[in-house]
């Protein structure tokens, strides 16, 4: 499709809808039933389902046909079945899908402070948006998808968090950007932890694929040996009763730019997240290569996802002080290597 100016457009279609849009509309079956939605298409390669009831989550996403995202086996499941339960509550309703943001105060694993029990990954993902707003908006000759609003994370005598969202979709590239703003409404100190909890699934995610990725140092979750940790980027077929891997890496100091590629070699597709490594200083790589849960988290993140209690004991557990506010920006860039491996390598080649 040729890049058009909005006159041009308009001379050969009737309704631009017919190239690329953003629609409201509403889930109505099983555990998603009553949910609202927006369904995205960019006329370039991407379509995407966008629920603003969970802080925007992306249940699904294609590239040119094809799935990117992992879909757990709860299937779509609106807010209102939600439960904080330690672990088990949150992936009671944990679909994956291309992203689930996670925050805003603690994130990672479940623990217990001052006698108040926090659980997985916080409570964001499953708090619906409010003042949300979506169209279509030309800018320097472009079209541009935008959606957006604002999530709170609150309760009496705690915290008053907020994330101030804007995604923005083009239609002249295959690329997402989100920027998001995180503020403390409150008028003490609150700890900030956010995740953006990337998931990739079959058919883009595979045995062909490779992970690239300039982050250096590397951690884990549960003290892996390192023959584990040397195979880390890269992938087998399903195994029944494979243990998950979870990953930290690390930047060097003074990168500006961190990145994480997945090539599937077979699809001759990629999907890179470019993001500022000083907003977010460690990518968290969950790896489930279990039968049934096969899939690839990319998870940068304002820490690892140990969780709140053991960041806070490693020292790297960021807070923000009464009023004040923190932006956070991320893209993610989907490739056709038949047509730009240039792109693909580019990144490899900075390594």
């Amino acid at each position: 499709m040729r890049n058009l100016s909005k006159r041009d457009m308009e001379a050969y279609c009737g309704d631009p809808s017919q190239l690329f849009y953003i629609r409201k509309c509403r889930l109505e079956e099983g555990k998603s039933k009553g949910t609202d939605a927006l369904r995205i298409r960019n006329g370039r390669g991407l379509d995407m389902l966008v629920l603003p009831d969970k802080c925007f989550a992306i249940p699904e996403l294609t590239f040119q046909g094809v799935n990117a995202g992992f879909i757990s086996k709860t299937g779509i499941c609106g807010p209102q079945f939600y439960q904080e339960e330690g672990t088990r509550g949150f992936l009671r309703n944990f679909e994956a899908g291309f992203l689930t943001t996670c925050g805003l105060t603690y994130m990672g694993t479940p623990g217990t402070e001052d006698g108040q029990a926090y659980g997985l990954h916080g409570v964001i993902s499953n708090t619906p948006a409010e003042h949300v707003s979506y169209g279509v908006y030309w800018e320097n000759k472009e079209a541009v998808i935008r959606f957006g609003g604002e999530v709170r994370e609150g309760h009496l005598f705690g915290p008053n968090m907020r994330i101030i969202r804007e995604f923005e979709v083009s239609t002249v590239e295959n690329k997402l950007r989100i920027r998001d703003r995180v503020e403390n409404l409150a008028f003490e100190r609150a700890p900030l932890m956010l995740l953006y909890h990337f998931n990739i699934g079959y058919p883009m995610l595979d045995e062909s694929c490779r992970l690239y990725t300039n982050f250096g140092e590397i951690g884990s979750r549960d003290g892996l040996p390192e023959e584990k940790k040397a195979k880390s980027c890269e992938f087998q077929k399903p195994e029944a009763g494979f243990e998950e891997e979870v990953y930290f890496r690390t930047m060097k100091e003074h990168t500006k730019e961190g990145f994480a590629l997945l090539h599937n070699q077979e699809l001759e597709k990629a999907v890179v997240l470019k993001f500022d490594p000083d907003q977010l200083p460690v990518l968290n790589e969950w790896k489930s290569q279990r039968a049934g849960d096969y899939a690839l988290g990319l998870e940068p993140g304002t820490a690892h996802v140990g969780g709140r209690i053991r960041a806070k004991e490693e020292g790297i557990l960021q807070y923000l002080e009464a009023g004040e506010s923190r932006t956070f920006e991320i893209e993610a860039e989907f490739i056709d290597c038949r047509t730009q491996d240039e792109k693909r390598k580019a990144f490899i080649n900075t390594l």
